[in-house]
């Protein structure tokens, strides 16, 4: 057995699910890529995928083991210089997500600007707080807002911010100024991102604590839809500070408890683990990763 070979058809099965397919990208037979999977795991001691008539999927021991051969072939691959950069490298479409603020806007713009001597690079920008896999939604980067990382991505930490908890003076001189956190949450109109996963607003955390919102008065999965709620004079709402900044200078928000602590969050950029990058995905993450460290 060849284990740089079976480790390229273990990669490709895990990615397709599917030994035929597997076989028409090497152009060889499904029945060599059977065999080569099953004296891997014969060598390995361990299932990679579990199998019946109809369709495989990745055992645990092989959704472990993916990312540490993932790692082996983008090293060997980066070792030998399998492939030079031309122009044909430096086209087609490059997937990114990112969380939805004006912050991300900006970005867009500059990675846009950035872009131009390579025209025939094509951006797909999607924005939400779900994490999207690199296999099901085909993602190329992604930035995720977290105090971890997934140890199964290639990260940098560009930047670290808070969410000052903000209002409109409209707002503040009709209904007045909570004195505490417990205040606002109890008595005052509060906004809430969306926490997807449980359909219920997220806590707010003001040094180390956090504080439930029990009924949001406007709640969205959009920070700029929030920070509009909030620039109408509906509700106080944690703004990211670099969204609600240039209102705060020119007075049309107020940081209601500027001498407490608000939860401090991380912006990692991150790639997933592949066998093979494709220089125009490495490009962009280049780029990417100046625009965030620029805009700091």
């Amino acid at each position: 057995m060849n284990r740089l070979d079976a480790i390229k058809y273990f990669i490709v099965a895990a990615e397709t699910l599917s030994f035929r397919a597997t076989a028409e990208r090497f152009s060889v037979s499904p029945q060599v890529i059977t065999r080569v999977i099953s004296e891997l795991e014969t060598e390995l001691g361990e299932l990679l995928f579990k199998r019946n008539t109809r369709s495989i999927r990745l055992s645990d021991f092989g959704e472990q083991w993916l990312p540490k051969a993932e790692q082996f072939l983008q090293q060997e691959h980066s070792l030998f210089g399998l492939s030079k950069t031309n122009d044909s490298e430096l086209s087609g479409i490059v997937r990114i997500t990112a969380p939805p603020s004006a912050y991300s806007d900006w970005v867009l713009k500059q990675l846009l600007i950035e872009l131009a001597p390579y025209p025939n690079i094509r951006i797909d920008w999607r924005t939400g707080f779900n994490v999207l896999k690199p296999v099901e939604d085909q993602i190329d980067i992604g930035v995720r807002i977290t105090q971890s990382p997934d140890k199964n991505w290639i990260v940098k930490k560009i930047r670290m911010f808070n969410e000052p908890i903000v209002a409109s003076p409209k707002l503040i001189e009709k209904v007045g100024r909570p004195e505490n956190i417990n205040a606002l949450v109890e008595r005052f109109p509060v906004g809430s991102l969306l926490n997807t996963k449980t359909n219920r607003p997220y806590p707010l955390y003001i040094n180390d604590e956090l504080f439930p919102i029990y009924q949001a008065h406007v709640i969205t999965d959009d920070n700029k839809a929030l920070l509009q709620a909030v620039l109408a004079g509906r509700v106080f709402a944690p703004i990211p500070y670099m969204d609600c900044q240039p209102y705060i200078e020119t007075g049309e928000l107020v940081n209601i408890f500027p001498r407490s602590e608000s939860q401090k969050w991380a912006y990692y950029l991150y790639r997933p683990w592949q066998a093979i990058t494709a220089k125009r995905v490495l490009l962009v993450y280049k780029l990417l990763e100046n625009i965030y460290l620029r805009g700091n």
